[in-house]
């Protein structure tokens, strides 16, 4: 169970609003809740276009680290849950870019197909583990 303390907002507004904060840090790790590809509002960005999504999710992403001083050269791990994995394939490079672009290597990763995600017309969730930055 994550202790108060231990909860850290990167959007807190938002946060509240949806009822989990943005990470937990224990023990020099950070464990990020699920990224979607959403704006300010929680609502959908690049419907049908997973280069889309996959651009939005790292964009909110690389923000979300820079809370915590981290980039995505702290990524030790992801999860990518996904509705279609031809589309993902398709459009791994966007994701590879952004990753070169901060000198890092894609971390440790599993993509699941499932049949839908928590905002309805997401295509990909990203769930990220980061290393915290001492």
């Amino acid at each position: 169970m994550a202790r108060f303390e231990q909860c850290l907002y990167a959007d807190e507004a938002l946060e509240r609003k949806l009822g989990f904060p943005r990470f937990v840090k224990s023990r020099g790790i950070l464990y990020m809740s699920g990224m979607l590809s959403a704006d300010e509002n929680f609502d959908l960005v690049g419907a049908g276009d997973m280069a889309v999504q996959i651009e939005r999710i790292y964009t909110r992403f690389e923000a979300a680290l820079a809370t915590q001083g981290a980039t995505l050269q702290h990524v030790v791990s992801e999860i990518l849950f996904t509705t279609d994995l031809a589309a993902l394939s398709a459009a791994a490079h966007v994701r590879r870019a952004f990753y070169e672009r901060h000198n890092a290597s894609i971390p440790a990763s599993t993509a699941v197909q499932v049949a839908a995600l928590a905002l309805p017309g997401a295509m990909l969730e990203i769930h990220p583990t980061v290393e915290a930055p001492e």
